[in-house]
């Protein structure tokens, strides 16, 4: 009972007391001055004529409407620290490679984890905060070649995933042609014979009739298969350039397209859940073969499937290549 109240307590507006059983397309916003959250219809109430205190009782921060943001986490803390780590990171964003041993890279990992800890903990803020502007200040030019390194990073990684990406919906495209291909020779063939026997030419004519449908199919075909082998290498080399040549051990399936060349997650040996703590230590459970290990590899399986596949995108190339 008092985990459904805390349930709907999660999803209903502290202010004016709405929640997403009433409003399903209700979200939740958050301000980065205070984190207190409260529904988009009550932002635009309070805030609409400009900046204004917030709502919550004893809190009485001023808010301003452009600075109200989506809620991410559900653990407010969570988001907090989240948004702590961002601002903080844009400041310290040096990598292994700016750093002569690993010993200095820890050392200034560290240090920013230091900060962050202070800041979310509310553990000497100000100091800390002046700290921060210091080490901004003072190595601004440094800050921003950085920063404008890890753009074009950036920017070279999309290009290329965006390369990788039409590489594979093209080679999706092509497999589907080569299929449909193989169904239009073998539809042919049936034809071919059924019109040469029923002509009364004999079966050797059926046969060179046949003969010469799979002729002009295969060269087809061929051809077809040819621009798959080009479009393989490709992705083959820029997997290669990266180090994605690792192969992931897995069964055979027979199902095509149905494993994906790297894996998008990887499976911690424990998580925070009580739940699954509580349910791993009992005997009834350990006794019928259950595994946590299982589960999360279950629910983190669920989470990420379906990541890269463009259905409506498919389904138009498709019927373009039909037509």
């Amino acid at each position: 009972m008092n985990v459904d109240m805390e349930e709907r307590q999660q999803d209903m507006c502290p202010i004016c007391k709405t929640d997403r059983y009433l409003s399903p397309d209700m979200k939740f916003l958050v301000n980065p001055e205070c984190y207190h959250k409260m529904c988009e219809s009550c932002v635009d109430r309070i805030f609409a004529m400009g900046p204004a205190p917030c709502p919550y009782p004893k809190c009485g921060k001023t808010l301003r409407k452009n600075k109200f943001k989506t809620q991410i986490f559900d653990n407010i803390e969570v988001e907090r620290e989240v948004d702590v780590r961002k601002r903080v990171s844009r400041v310290f964003n040096k990598v292994r490679e700016d750093f002569d041993t690993l010993d200095d890279y820890n050392k200034y990992l560290e240090e920013l984890e230091d900060i962050v800890f202070n800041i979310v903990n509310g553990v000497d803020v100000e100091a800390t905060e002046q700290k921060l502007k210091e080490y901004e200040e003072s190595n601004k030019p440094n800050i921003e070649e950085n920063n404008a390194k890890r753009q074009k990073e950036l920017e070279e990684f999309k290009e290329q995933e965006q390369r990788k990406h039409d590489l594979r919906m093209k080679k999706n495209l092509i497999e589907r042609q080569i299929e449909q291909e193989a169904r239009e020779m073998k539809e042919l063939e049936k034809k071919e014979i059924i019109n040469t026997l029923a002509s009364g030419d004999g079966t050797q004519d059926a046969t060179k009739a046949v003969s010469q449908v799979r002729k002009s199919m295969l060269k087809r075909s061929s051809a077809r298969r040819k621009q798959l082998d080009e479009i393989m290498q490709a992705l083959n080399s820029s997997r290669q350039a990266k180090g994605e040549d690792k192969k992931h051990n897995v069964p055979f399936t027979p199902f095509n397209g149905d494993r994906t060349s790297q894996h998008n997650f990887d499976i911690h040996d424990s998580y925070y859940d009580p739940f699954l703590d509580e349910l791993k230590s009992k005997k009834e459970y350990i006794a019928s073969g259950f595994e946590v290990h299982a589960v999360y590899d279950r629910v983190l399986t669920e989470a990420f499937t379906g990541l890269g596949c463009y259905i409506e995108q498919e389904k138009k190339e498709l019927n373009d290549a039909i037509v």
